[in-house]
């Protein structure tokens, strides 16, 4: 079973947008100075990224590192994200440790200004996992819709919807059928190089009838700046799962970024 990810509101955080970068010296509810915090779903930037992920799981554990590199297209309003992750987990028992299922993720803004934004985008899964325990033996597909709304100069919010469903692979191992909603908030100060995101995700697994809740708090702040534009960003990350169906108890993430190189 691939674990629930934190859906499209961290999951969008590469890149440059020409509309936008145009709103941004308009005013209105976009920042003003080019944006390199990797936090706003609109922003289409180059970045590469490596992050940790340790998730408690009631006696077991699940450790999750990720590669990845976006590559916006030319005029930024779209980009293409590869995902290698490496997998750690004592689900099964026994511990095992390898990659897991390679990722790639198509994603395009089809209209933005300085209110709203609207971010399609696909992720293609594919059954690459060393072990059956870290990942889900089938081709996923993940199509998703965000909308991103710029309250004020400081604030974002971006709720997501995104269907998960399988359409090959190993026919011994479970279909998956599953659907995340993200609300995914931001608040960066203007001026300063710390921001603060909030991730509720809701989901229904229609294979297994349960609806796994969780809500990570993301810290994040600007390292360094580096010539041409460029960031150094690092976060920290912690989470809790909630309900009878939580996906882990708890989990803490942590990463750096190099964005707009």
């Amino acid at each position: 079973m691939r674990f629930m990810t934190m859906p499209l509101g961290a999951a969008l955080v590469a890149a440059g947008l020409a509309g936008p970068a145009a709103a941004q010296q308009s005013g209105g509810g976009v920042q003003e100075e080019v944006d390199t915090s990797g936090t706003n779903p609109a922003v289409l930037q180059r970045s590469l990224s490596l992050s940790n992920e340790y998730r408690f799981l009631s006696d077991s554990y699940y450790d999750i590192t990720n590669l990845r590199y976006t590559e916006p297209f030319p005029g930024g309003k779209a980009a293409v994200r590869l995902t290698l992750p490496f997998n750690a987990s004592d689900l099964t028992g026994d511990s095992v440790s390898g990659f897991g299922d390679f990722a790639a993720k198509f994603t395009w803004i089809p209209h933005a200004n300085t209110r709203h934004a609207f971010v399609l985008s696909t992720e293609i899964f594919a059954p690459t996992a060393d072990e059956d325990a870290l990942g889900e033996g089938k081709w996923v597909a993940a199509p998703g819709l965000t909308y991103v709304r710029f309250l004020s100069r400081e604030v974002i919010v971006a709720p997501a919807l995104i269907h998960n469903f399988s359409f090959a692979g190993d026919d011994d191992r479970p279909d998956v059928s599953r659907t995340d909603f993200d609300l995914y908030v931001v608040y960066r100060p203007q001026g300063k190089r710390w921001w603060i995101t909030s991730d509720i995700t809701v989901s229904h697994d229609f294979e297994t009838d349960v609806t796994p809740v969780s809500w990570e708090l993301n810290i994040g702040r600007n390292l360094a700046k580096l010539a041409g534009g460029a960031a150094l960003n690092g976060y920290i990350r912690p989470g809790i799962g909630i309900g009878a169906d939580r996906p882990y108890d708890a989990n803490i993430e942590v990463g750096l970024s190099l964005v707009n190189f």
